[in-house]
Formats: C-alpha cells, structure tokens, sequence
C-alpha cells in the first residue's frame, strides 16, 4: 500500500520523513530533510499548498488536499494529502495516500469522508462498547472504499479483522452487495473484494451527500 508520513513546521519545512515519503518523493532523506514544500510541489499546485497552510495557521483542524508532486526526474506523482497540526510542539503532520499503477485517486474530500466514517465508528465503539448496534453494511462498504481509495487488495478476512465482524457475516453481505451489482471478486469470494462501476457511484454519492454536512471543527 502506497502510504507516506512526513512532520514539518508550520511554514513548510521538512523535519522528518519516512521510507514512504521517501519513496514518494524518489529521493534520500538527506536531501528531503530541510526542504521546502516549495521545492517538492509541482508549480501549478502551490497555491492550493499555501492556502493549505495559511488554514492551519488560522486553526488547528485537519485539511485535506489533492495535489502533485515532483520529482528528480521530471515526472509527477499526485497524492491525497491528509494534514494535522499539533500546538505542542507547533507542527504538522501529514498522512499521504498516492497510486503507482496509474489508477485515478477519487477526489480527496470523498477519502477524508471515508477515514471520518472510519473514525467515528472507532469513537463509537469506544464510548458506548462493541455492543452497540452498528450498521455492518455501512462498516464494510467504508473498508472497501478505503482500500480502493488507498490502492490497496482487501480480501474477507482483512475486511473481518478491520469491522470486527465475523467472516460469516462479513461473506453473507458480500454475496448480497453482489447480487445487487455493486461489488465484485475474483474466482473466490474470499479474494480482492471490490467495488463495481455502479457500487463505486453509488458509495461516492453517499460519501459526497455526507460531505455536505458543516464538521464541528
């Protein structure tokens, strides 16, 4: 799974990377240590970069953004780029999601609605305990969104391990979301479970109905 981690200041500058930032970039941490964003960010998308900043001066919510990247040799790679800014210390960290293969990254505001999904199913089950009556459809088709979002293979047993739920129910839900045309598997039902043309509008449209909702923050 292409994913990549990076801290920096609050202007910009580079103070820690790891081996997927690095792999992203296509350069050594050497190099990548006290660069700018200015440096790595493809001319036509700084000003949504410095726009992204000049929000996170002003408060301490995350942003997210979709943007390219350039590197050494020419080409460009785009990223969904998730930034959180911590006061103490004054940084920013940044989560970074991007694909090798060529496949088109859906919008960057459908993906933060799927790792929001994520995580308030996580707060829920934290504050009120794994009793409590959750939607398992809704659980599974935010795990396989995010692992296509993410360029990642998600088979029933992934699917089992990250929703908590059996692999009875989680393969009972599968064969029915196939049955209705929006999801689909290799020769086993068991391996690469993913979203069909149709599952994928349908799922981006209940992401981008969510979206419309103002966040508290």
């Amino acid at each position: 799974m292409p994913t990549a981690h990076c801290v920096s200041t609050t202007d910009g500058f580079i103070l820690e990377a790891d081996a997927g930032f690095l792999e992203l970039l296509r350069r050594d941490e050497d190099e990548v240590i006290g660069m700018s964003y200015k440096d790595i960010t493809y001319p036509d998308d700084l000003g949504r970069s410095e726009a992204m900043l000049t929000s996170l001066i002003k408060r301490a919510a995350p942003v997210r953004l979709q943007k390219r990247y350039a590197r050494p040799d020419g080409t460009t790679v785009t990223a969904n780029v998730y930034v959180t800014r911590f006061d103490n210390p004054d940084r920013l960290v940044s989560t970074l999601f991007w694909n090798e293969e060529g496949r088109e990254l859906p919008p960057a505001r459908l993906w933060e609605m799927a790792l929001r999904a994520r995580r308030l199913r996580q707060v829920r089950q934290q504050e009120f305990g794994s009793d409590v009556a959750m939607s398992p459809l809704g659980d599974i088709l935010n795990c396989v969104y995010l692992a296509e979002a993410e360029g990642r293979v998600v088979e029933i047993l992934n699917i089992s391990v990250e929703t908590g739920l059996s692999l009875q129910v989680v393969k009972r839900w599968i064969r029915y979301l196939i049955s209705q045309g929006v999801m689909e598997t290799c020769s086993s039902i068991d391996e690469n479970v993913q979203f069909t043309q149709l599952g994928l509008q349908k799922m981006e449209r209940v992401l981008a109905s969510g979206y419309e909702i103002p966040a508290s923050d």
